[in-house]
Parts: structure tokens; sequence; C-alpha cells
């Protein structure tokens, strides 16, 4: 089962599982590699790729190193340990990088929103750093700065699709 996020202005408006859309307004695809990866990992990547609108380098070290670490993130998330409580130095820490690095923070924050809606969990500060630092490394490595991103991102939908044929 391939799947796979589409990216375009409007392609998502008013559009109900099994319509089909219009292929006119399809301005990029991404396309998850499930073989590769486990699918939280390719669902995180697919955040940090829609976000800064880059496709990312899997054999990367940044890249590696994230994907290990969302691997044993997942792997607590589904072995339902709890999450300690904040340290106060966590915390700190946590506010000091997000004011450190704010586009890592707001990329991070879309991952952390995703993973606390469809996994049924609560991050604690600790993890939501290590988001930010991985997110602020990949992208560094990258070579993507806050200056050369597109400044119309906003303006697009963006869906997960699976069994879409183009």
């Amino acid at each position: 089962e391939k799947k796979f996020i589409l990216m375009g202005k409007g392609i998502g408006f008013r559009k109900k599982t099994g319509d089909e859309l219009d292929k006119t307004k399809i301005e990029k695809i991404f396309y998850l590699d499930l073989a590769a990866n486990h699918l939280f990992v390719q669902e995180v990547m697919a955040i940090i790729q829609g976000f800064y609108e880059i496709v990312l380098d899997t054999e990367h070290p940044a890249y590696q190193r994230f994907a290990t670490h969302l691997q044993y993130l997942e792997t607590e998330i589904l072995s339902k340990t709890p999450i300690e409580e904040d340290e106060e130095d966590d915390v700190e820490f946590y506010e000091s990088n997000q004011k450190k690095y704010p586009e890592a923070y707001v990329c991070s924050q879309k991952i952390v929103e995703h993973i606390e809606q469809h996994y049924n969990c609560k991050l604690s500060a600790d993890e939501k750093m290590y988001l930010i630092i991985y997110v602020k490394r990949l992208i560094l490595e990258r070579g993507i700065s806050h200056k050369t991103r597109l400044t119309y991102k906003a303006k697009f939908d963006i869906i997960i699709l699976s069994n879409f044929g183009l």
C-alpha cells in the first residue's frame, strides 16, 4: 500500500473520503517510504517536509539520527510507559530553546500536536526540547533558514491519502 502527501492550494477543500481530486491543483507529492522506516517516523518527517517545503534525504546522518530517536520514542509511546514529571531544569531548557529556535519550535509543535492527538499520549518538556533540537539540526544540516523558506507556506492544504492512483 503506497502512501503519500499531496500539496496544493485548495486540493482538499470540501472533499470527503473517496472524492476525486483535481490533479491540476497538485503542486507537490511526497511519497512515504513505508518499507524503509516505521510509519511513525514517516509521519513526523512528512510534517517537517510540509512545513519547510523540502524533501529530506533519508541517507543523511542527521535524518538517520532523528529517525532512530523517533523509533525509540514510538516504542515508549506504544508501551504506555508513564512519562516522568517534568523537572524545573527541563522546563527552563525547553523554554530557552523555544526562544532560541522559534521556527524549529513551531515545526516541532506541529509534531507534538500530531503525536499527542494520534497516539493519545502526553510528551514531556524534555521530549519536546529534543524535537526542537532535532528539527533545528536537520534543517541546519540541510542549509535551510527561515529566510530561504517560502513565505506562502500557510496557503497550502496538506492531506494524507492512500490507494490513490495518479
